[in-house]
């Protein structure tokens, strides 16, 4: 089974080919531009890269959220015109658990953050271990200062992971001290390789979804939406 695999939650886009569950290729940039400007070029290189077309892949894989809202639009419209137009399957990752994936092995708390902007992070916590990820608490948006208080309270070590952990990284030593644990630098940015790995994982147990079932989740409301529901004459919360 081949699978086409994108990301484009956060600063970085890449895209990835998965075969009969290993990687075959991977193409990652990590740019202050528009994932619009290069998503389809790094798809149109995998798939020369691989002698295949978009048509001969069996499902796609692509991450649904949290993360920046244009980023994800970009991602989800792509792939659903994908899965459409071939009538394939999609399975949609969340980014936080893509960004915890690699480092289920790691024993204790985990915690991906993504750095939600306005001072904020989107955060989940999960108990690792023996290659598995098992959920502490659902994924939320918080300020920094809120999910160290959380984890204080679990009273456990936490590796923190993700753009949310670099930003605020001396905001968590600070806090927690000794509990806070953080992933290698190279851990800390979504990739295409990883969404795909998860993604065939779930494809081949039928966990998979069509393109008009595939839904982001934003977690917090855009800035529009927040605008839409704020009472006339008062400017929504920034």
């Amino acid at each position: 089974m081949n699978l086409l695999a994108v990301d484009t939650a956060g600063r970085t886009c890449s895209a990835a080919l998965v075969s009969d569950g290993r990687l075959r290729a991977e193409l990652f940039v990590h740019f202050d531009q528009t994932h619009a400007r290069h998503l389809m070029k790094l798809v149109d290189s995998l798939m020369q890269l691989a002698g295949l077309q978009i048509a001969d892949m069996d499902a796609y894989g692509v991450t649904v959220g949290p993360g920046s809202f244009t980023g994800l639009r970009i991602g989800l419209a792509t792939v659903k015109g994908f899965a459409l137009a071939c009538s394939k399957p999609i399975v949609g990752i969340t980014s936080l658990s893509a960004l915890a994936y690699p480092l289920r092995e790691n024993q204790g708390l985990l915690c991906p953050t993504i750095d939600a902007r306005k001072g904020e992070v989107y955060a989940q916590i999960y108990k690792a271990g023996q290659n598995e990820l098992n959920p502490v608490r659902q994924a939320w948006v918080c300020a920094p200062e809120a999910l160290a208080q959380y984890i204080r309270q679990l009273d456990a070590p936490c590796r923190f992971v993700g753009s949310g952990a670099l930003l605020y990284r001396d905001l968590l030593e600070s806090r927690l001290g000794e509990y806070a644990l953080f992933a290698p630098d190279a851990a800390n940015h979504l990739r295409a390789g990883v969404v795909g790995e998860m993604a065939w994982h779930r494809a081949r147990c039928g966990q998979t979804q069509t393109g008009f079932e595939l839904v982001p989740e934003y977690i917090r409301n855009s800035d529009a939406e927040r605008k839409k529901a704020a009472p006339a004459g008062v400017k929504a919360a920034r």
